[in-house]
């Protein structure tokens, strides 16, 4: 998960989600954005752009809690990619012309 403010020197927090969201290695990766000023087509603009959550400064415990499930969505779909991952590298690194010998 990423959580980013969205002013920012050199890019806004719109700037860097737009770049996550096109990279093919995390573009899953869940962001959240925050920011003091509550500005309702920027906040907007973040969420239709694939932000999960925009939270207005000062961050509530009731804003924290909504991270829950986005940590539970991605820690599973990084679990499923990892043991996919994983099989498919154990079957790589079996030669089909040995026999495996069991005791």
């Amino acid at each position: 998960m990423i959580i980013t403010d969205y002013s920012m020197p050199g890019m806004t927090g719109f700037d860097l989600l737009r770049e996550i969201k096109k990279s093919k290695y995390h573009k899953d990766v869940p962001v959240i954005i925050m920011s003091s000023e509550n500005v309702p087509s920027r906040i907007n603009r973040c969420l239709e752009e694939g932000a999960e959550e925009f939270f207005l400064k000062p961050v509530q415990l009731s804003d924290v809690k909504k991270l829950k499930p986005h940590l539970l969505k991605y820690g599973a779909k990084t679990v499923q990619h990892n043991i996919s991952k994983r099989k498919a590298g154990s079957k790589e690194n079996q030669s089909p012309n040995k026999a495996r010998k069991t005791t």
